[in-house]
């Protein structure tokens, strides 16, 4: 009978590590996704804010709003909006998304 637990118990062991090892990581990952993203989202609002200051004449204005553009699209793929967005189907980005001043045409407004 002791072999038989030895001959069990060695799978066991190295499946109950494989496992433990499985459920770290995956904890792990969450972890760090749920703390990049609260980054992403300071950084993005940082941006907006910068953009928002600065006027289509300033020399940084194209690299800051390529830079935010950029980030957006990544926030969207990753789903950084997604549990706010409902049901409205836009992603959740329509209070991210307004106030770019290209292509106000001068209007009072400055959104579209």
């Amino acid at each position: 009978m002791d072999s038989i637990t030895k001959v069990l118990a060695g799978p066991a062991a190295v499946w109950t590590i494989v496992i433990c090892i499985a459920g770290l990581l995956s904890v792990g990952l969450g972890i760090y996704w749920l703390f990049n993203k609260q980054a992403k989202l300071r950084d993005l609002a940082e941006l907006r804010k910068q953009l928002d200051d600065l006027r289509p004449s300033d020399p940084e204005y194209g690299a800051v709003r390529a830079l935010y553009t950029s980030m957006m699209i990544d926030a969207e793929r990753w789903g950084f909006f997604h549990s706010a967005s409902g049901s409205d189907g836009d992603g959740g980005s329509s209070g991210h998304g307004g106030g770019d001043h290209v292509g106000d045409g001068g209007s009072a407004g400055g959104h579209h």
